[in-house]
């Protein structure tokens, strides 16, 4: 017995609705599937984020002595060495702080510019980096600039002005001053 045209179509539709109801557990578990790819692929990311970024060298109190410590700190702009002088220049933030992460790089120390030139990178930073303190804390303050820029600047030679002018040894009695500083 043949079942009417109207009956058939209700056949089809019952049918392909028992489908997609057997079908709705696998469906559902590809969504969450999807969702987690998508989830771990943003955890990822985030990751391969804070790889790239950069790595400024601040001082921190081990007794009597101050040992340089590493901070992470987002990439900012185009030019990582900018960005990694610029970020040691503005020292440690609150939190930092509060964790006794100082600098000896004075505030108000300011990036005056950089030039490039091939491998050569020539940074200029405004007097107050060497303003105050002795020898000791000189070479602190070189030890965190030439630790911070190291990494980012690659192969090119990194070389320290002050107000325009090569810093040398012969500004300091007794500090040896080797440039590049990388």
């Amino acid at each position: 017995m043949t079942l009417p045209s109207n009956s058939s179509k209700t056949t089809r539709k019952l049918f392909t609705i028992a489908i997609l109801i057997s079908l709705t557990p696998f469906l559902t578990i590809s969504c969450v599937t999807k969702n987690a790819d998508t989830s771990s692929s943003e955890t990822q990311t985030k990751r391969e984020k804070k790889k790239k970024g950069l790595t400024v060298w601040f001082v921190k109190a081990k007794g009597e002595e101050l040992e340089l410590v590493e901070v992470p700190r987002p990439k900012t702009g185009s030019d990582p060495v900018e960005a990694a002088v610029s970020e040691l220049l503005m020292g440690p933030d609150e939190e930092e702080s509060s964790k006794g992460i100082s600098s000896e790089i004075p505030r108000g120390t300011i990036l005056l510019g950089i030039e490039k030139d091939g491998e050569k990178i020539e940074l200029n930073l405004s007097k107050r980096f060497t303003a105050g303190g002795g020898p000791t804390s000189i070479q602190t303050r070189l030890d965190q600039l030439s630790r911070t820029v190291t990494r980012v600047a690659g192969d090119s030679k990194v070389y320290l002005s002050v107000e325009g002018e090569r810093l040398s040894a012969n500004q300091f009695d007794g500090l040896e001053i080797k440039q590049p500083i990388n």
